[in-house]
C-alpha cells in the first residue's frame, strides 16, 4: 500500500489534497457561520446529528470498500504466496492489514471530529443540567456505534477479499452484504411484519433491526430516554463485535486450510454464514478462487522427497 501510494504523481497528491482542504474549509465555515448567527440549543443539536450523518455515511461507503481489496489485489499480483511464506503469523498478516486500512477510515473521521465536538457543545452547554447529561450519553453512544461499526464493516470486507479471487468482485459482495442485507434487507424484513404485531416496542425488539445501521445510529442519536432504546443499541453493538471476532477467527484459524472442500462452507462458523455462503458461492462461479498451497504440505512434501524444497502445487 504505501508502494502503491508513493507511485501516485507528486501533482496529484497536492491536487487531491488542495481539494480536501477546501471542502472542509466550506463546510466548517458555514456551520460556524450558522451556530453563531443562531445560539439555541437546537441549532447546535441539529448540525450535529449532520455531522454524525455526514461520518457514519462515510463509514458504511468507505469501510467496506477499503479492505474489500486487501487480499485480492495480492492475489492478482500474484505475491498472496510470497506473503504468506514470511515470517509473518496469521494473525500478524490479518490483523495488520485490517488495522491499516482502518487507519484510513478513522483518519477520514478526525476531520470532521473539531466541528462535530463543537456543535455538541453549543448544544450540550445552552441546555439544563438534566439536559446536558444526557447529552454526554448520546455523544458517548454514538461514537461507540460508528467505531465498532467501521471495524465491523472493514471486517466484513477483509473476510470476503480472504474468500474471493477478483476485487472487483469482492467489493461488490461486500456493498450486498452491508448495504444490501444490513440496510435494505433487514428494513424489508420488519416492514412486512410490521403490520403483523401491534406492540409499541416491536421495533426495539425485532433482532435484525439490531443489525440495521440507520435504527442503530438512530437510536444512539436520539434516545428515547427507555431501557428498550438503550438495549436496542448495546444488543446491535454487541452483535457487531461478535461478528467481528467470529470472522477474523474464521480467517486466522482457515489460513491455510483454503481448499475445494471448504468452497461449499466458507465461513460456517460466522454468524452470517448462511448469507456469505450464498453470496461469496455466486461470486466465485463468475471469477473463480485462488488455490493456495498450505505451507506445512509442502514441509512434508520436501521432507519425504528429501531433496530440497518442494514445488508450489496448485490445484
Amino acid at each position: 500500500m504505501r508502494l502503491r501510494f508513493r507511485q501516485i504523481p507528486m501533482a496529484a497528491k497536492i491536487g487531491v489534497g488542495v481539494v480536501i482542504f477546501a471542502a472542509l474549509s466550506l463546510f466548517y465555515g458555514m456551520i460556524g457561520k450558522a451556530l453563531l448567527d443562531n445560539r439555541t440549543p437546537d441549532a447546535g443539536h441539529t448540525f450535529w446529528g449532520t455531522c454524525i450523518a455526514i461520518q457514519y455515511l462515510l463509514v458504511c461507503l468507505v469501510a467496506p470498500v477499503v479492505t474489500a481489496n486487501c487480499i485480492t489485489q495480492e492475489k492478482e499480483q500474484q505475491t498472496w504466496e510470497m506473503l504468506i511464506f514470511t515470517r509473518l503469523t496469521p494473525a500478524e498478516i490479518i490483523l495488520g492489514k485490517l488495522v491499516s486500512r482502518l487507519a484510513i477510515v478513522f483518519l477520514g473521521l478526525a476531520l470532521f471530529f473539531p466541528m462535530t465536538v463543537f456543535c455538541w457543545l453549543h448544544s450540550a452547554i445552552l441546555t439544563t443540567h438534566i439536559e446536558g447529561t444526557s447529552r454526554i450519553g448520546e455523544f458517548v453512544m454514538t461514537y461507540a456505534v460508528i467505531v465498532i461499526s467501521a471495524i465491523f464493516y472493514a471486517t466484513v470486507g477483509l473476510f470476503i477479499s480472504w474468500q474471493m479471487k477478483k476485487t472487483i468482485f469482492a467489493i461488490m459482495v461486500s456493498y450486498t452484504v452491508v448495504i444490501g442485507f444490513l440496510f435494505l434487507g433487514t428494513g424489508l424484513v420488519y416492514w412486512m411484519l410490521q403490520s403483523r404485531f401491534t406492540d409499541s416496542t416491536f421495533t426495539a425488539k425485532f433482532p435484525l433491526l439490531w443489525v440495521n445501521p440507520l435504527y442503530l445510529i438512530g437510536y444512539a442519536m436520539s434516545p428515547d430516554n427507555s431501557s428498550n432504546s438503550n438495549l436496542f443499541v448495546v444488543y446491535g453493538l454487541l452483535c457487531y463485535v461478535v461478528a467481528s471476532v467470529a470472522l477474523l477467527w474464521r480467517m486466522i484459524a482457515g489460513f491455510y486450510h483454503v481448499s475445494d472442500d471448504d468452497d461449499d462452507g466458507a465461513g460456517d462458523s460466522s454468524l452470517l454464514a448462511p448469507l456469505f455462503s450464498a453470496l461469496i458461492g455466486c461470486g466465485r462461479h463468475l471469477s473463480g478462487r485462488p488455490k493456495v498451497a498450505v505451507r506445512g504440505a509442502l514441509q512434508t512434501s520436501a521432507e519425504s522427497n528429501g531433496d530440497g524444497p518442494a514445488d508450489v502445487v496448485r490445484e
